[in-house]
């Protein structure tokens, strides 16, 4: 596997999955970047069994399982998108569009990045990825069944948060991906 390669094809969407994972893009380069180093050193192990996306997924997310654990939630959550602003990465709008990085702040995936793992992990493969049910649930190695409880559930704590901020947060940007506007 070229790794220079595979790196340039997959990185937008790893990043773009980290993005909503995380909550921010400081955490989010990290992630992602940390993932393709693991590509660069164990690429050899890759046995195809899957697509190079779905493995690299996998690798995203014991990262972020592994950080998550190492931080803790209470300290994670203390570090929130809106209590930073320091320069936006390069899949994020430019650090010159300060209209969009408010937008992100304010979208369904900020909110997303909120949910509890499970729930996260699902919402961003099935509507940010735009995967189906049945390659989330092998992505999260988990029953499909536990995949649409995990979306289900996501989508009712998304439309209880629309709901507890008033009819202005309904009608926010779903960025990077509009489609999960269309569920909530």
């Amino acid at each position: 596997m070229n790794v220079e390669d595979t790196t340039r094809e997959h990185f937008p969407r790893i990043h773009r999955a980290a993005l909503v994972l995380c909550g921010n893009p400081w955490d989010a380069d990290d992630l992602a970047q940390e993932t393709f180093m693991i590509l660069a050193r164990q690429g050899s192990h890759f046995e195809g069994r899957s697509s190079v996306y779905t493995w690299l997924y996998g690798i995203l997310l014991n990262l972020d399982r592994r950080q998550r654990r190492r931080l803790g939630m209470k300290r994670r959550k203390l570090r929130v998108l809106w209590d930073r602003e320091p320069t936006v990465p390069r899949s994020m709008p430019g650090a010159d569009a300060p209209v969009e990085v408010a937008e992100w702040k304010n979208s369904l995936w900020a909110r997303v990045a909120l949910l509890p793992e499970g729930q996260r992990q699902s919402l961003v493969l099935r509507f940010s990825e735009g995967l189906r049910y049945e390659e989330v649930a092998e992505v999260l190695q988990c029953p499909l069944g536990t995949v649409k409880s995990r979306i289900f559930h996501g989508l009712a704590a998304l439309r209880r948060i629309l709901d507890s901020e008033g009819e202005e947060a309904r009608q926010m940007p779903a960025f990077p991906s509009e489609d999960i506007s269309h569920a909530v």
